[in-house]
């Protein structure tokens, strides 16, 4: 099976979605889920996701219209309804929609990883719309100089304090470019046990107006709704 896919499970059943959450991870793949489709903005969603399982039945937005959304704006996902709803009229729709794929609940959990594994097979990663693939342009890299603690980007260079730069340079050197904010937090010298979620938070406001300056979005840094960042351009370290 491919693995180490990035999917988001969005079922309302919380406790179907934890166990397929689980059954996606013991599988190699990051997954998370959510219960709503209000819970997809662009910030929660990994600039890195390959597959979106869906459920049709949410409160509020409901499946359709999310699947419709992200289509939209993201053609390259791989989209797979998993739904009690599975007369011809709705699994059409499904399609019509830009679903990949229809499985009717329950669904075998053999028969889910079959899919996926169908689905995305000899398939590269596709980014969420707007967020350009960081390394196919040298204008998205960003060069942080560690002994001059200078940080450069595609407008410009500014000087960067030693704790952000460090900050910076974990993040890029972390699985993913992504850390919890516990090690986000060993990486400029402090106590775990002593800082504040808030007050990292501040530097991370910091360290995002730094990137700003040099050419770079705000999102370039986004919060993790597992407690934590994870950077979404290459960093050069000197």
């Amino acid at each position: 099976m491919s693995s180490n896919l990035c999917i988001t499970v969005v079922e309302d059943n919380s406790l179907l979605c934890d166990v397929t959450v689980e059954l996606l991870r013991q599988h190699g793949h990051r997954a998370q889920g959510v219960t709503c489709a209000e819970s997809l903005t662009d910030e929660a969603l990994d600039p890195m996701l390959d597959v979106l399982l869906v459920d049709l039945n949410l409160p509020g937005e409901d499946g359709l219209s999310l699947i419709a959304r992200y289509r939209k704006t993201c053609p390259g996902l791989t989209v797979i309804v998993v739904s009690s709803r599975d007369g011809l009229d709705d699994r059409l729709a499904c399609y019509n929609a830009g679903a990949d794929a229809f499985l009717a609940k329950p669904t075998h959990p053999d028969e889910l990883l079959a899919v996926v594994r169908s689905l995305t097979r000899n398939r590269s990663h596709h980014r969420i719309s707007g967020q350009p693939d960081a390394t196919a342009n040298d204008a998205f890299t960003a060069t942080l100089d560690m002994r001059r603690l200078l940080l450069s980007g595609p407008t410009g260079t500014v000087e960067i304090p030693a704790a952000a730069a460090a900050m910076l340079s974990a993040l890029a050197l972390a699985p993913g470019r992504r850390l919890a904010s516990w090690q986000i937090v060993q990486a400029f010298g402090q106590n775990t046990d002593q800082y504040t979620a808030a007050a990292l938070g501040v530097r991370m406001v910091r360290l995002r107006a730094l990137m700003r300056a040099v050419g770079f979005e705000d999102n370039t840094i986004r919060s993790l709704r597992s407690d934590g960042y994870q950077l979404c351009v290459p960093v050069t370290i000197l």
